[in-house]
């Protein structure tokens, strides 16, 4: 029995991802994809239909042999909508969006964060923001945080964070989640946007890229970090890379020696004055040409397809593009131009919320072929999936 239900939990999240992943599919067109029958394909369909996740479209055009027109299938957008949160130590940013990506409700606050509030600051946004929202009409279904640090997102531990003063290891899902109806997730800021790069360009099947996420705090109690953050959200096959200690991203330049407290040679004389790199021109290139000779030796040695650059950065574009452009092809021995996209997000101070809303959806509409075997059992074996499921309007 138990098996039969895992059996038809699998082709429910496979039919799942499909629909999320193609926008609008017909169901010829996903027996043929995933290689199911169309007894089950019908099914499983006519289930998600009256559960209401699904639903029929616009007739699709016949074949060149005449017949019936398909119909076509797609997410139903009005399901409900997930949260994202970034908490960050002055302030949080939380949005809101459909299960499409669009964003229904975005904010940024002031707020002091650290470890020894951080729990009870998540608890009262993820028990206040549901009420607030009640407008949009449609049920929550999942909630992700964002946070600077090394986190360990399968358990949903943060294990240290430098910027938050948390120095050992901090259960935050499990101490959140039995107090609510909606399943809470949380991953590294950096690796955040990385999820919502996959998560809202899911149709490019983006495969080898990396999230460059780069901040200017307004204030600083770190111990080791001037006011410039920078992390690395990377993915290898689809997947955001986690490292063997979930440490992959975290990041500090090979410029630095150890009477340096910051992650850059270049901030570090105007550390101890808590001076603003960006306000200095002569530091903020120096700044940026290190930046670039980091992000090329990245993209060159693991060839990448994309960069993404998110976050405070996004504003000084104009500058940075040129220098790295450079950079990567002087990292480069051959004649051939390197081919590798470079992207800016527009999402400014949102960048880590939306790509935590991200993460939740694609927690949600989860592949079950690629997962590692630990988190795989973990979500087709409990009630996920039939929370989610009972979760919609």
């Amino acid at each position: 029995m138990a098996g039969n239900r895992r059996h038809r939990n699998i082709n429910t999240s496979r039919i799942l991802r499909e629909l999320w992943i193609s926008h609008t599919i017909s169901r010829v067109e996903l027996a043929r994809n995933l290689n199911l029958n169309k007894s089950t394909i019908s099914q499983i369909v006519g289930e998600l239909i009256e559960r209401g996740v699904i639903k029929e479209v616009s007739e699709g055009i016949s074949g060149p042999q005449g017949g019936r027109k398909p119909v076509h299938l797609e997410l139903n957008r009005h399901y409900g909508y997930v949260l994202g949160l970034e908490l960050r130590p002055e302030s949080y940013t939380v949005v809101a969006v459909d299960l499409t990506g669009d964003i229904l409700f975005s904010r940024t606050e002031n707020a002091v964060h650290s470890g020894e509030n951080l729990v009870d600051e998540a608890r009262n946004l993820l028990q206040t923001l549901p009420r607030e929202l009640s407008w949009i009409g449609l049920p929550l279904l999942g909630a992700g945080l964002g946070i600077s640090g090394i986190i360990d997102s399968n358990r949903g531990i943060i294990l240290e964070s430098i910027p938050l003063g948390i120095e050992s290891s901090l259960p935050i899902v499990e101490m959140l989640e039995p107090e609510f109806s909606f399943p809470v997730f949380i991953d590294n800021d950096a690796n955040s946007c990385a999820w919502g790069e996959l998560a809202f360009h899911r149709a490019k099947q983006l495969r080898n890229f990396m999230f460059t996420l780069i901040e200017f705090h307004r204030n600083s109690r770190k111990q080791f970090y001037d006011n410039i953050s920078v992390g690395m959200g990377i993915v290898f096959n689809g997947q955001v890379y986690a490292g063997t200690r979930q440490s992959a991203g975290e990041f500090r330049s090979i410029f630095c020696g150890p009477e340096e407290k910051g992650q850059f040679k270049a901030s570090a004389r105007l550390a101890e004055n808590h001076g603003r790199i960006q306000d200095d021109p002569e530091g903020f290139h120096a700044f940026i040409v290190e930046l670039s000779k980091h992000i090329a030796l990245f993209v060159n040695t693991f060839n990448l397809g994309q960069i993404f650059l998110g976050g405070d950065i996004e504003r000084y574009q104009d500058q940075l593009m040129p220098v790295l452009i450079q950079e990567i092809d002087n990292n480069w021995s051959y004649d051939e131009h390197v081919d590798c996209e470079i992207r800016f997000s527009s999402l400014g101070d949102k960048s880590v919320a939306y790509g935590a809303a991200g993460f939740v959806l694609e927690r949600l509409f989860v592949d079950p072929e690629i997962m590692d075997l630990g988190t795989e059992s973990t979500w087709l074996e409990s009630d996920a999936l039939d929370s989610l499921l009972k979760s919609g309007a």
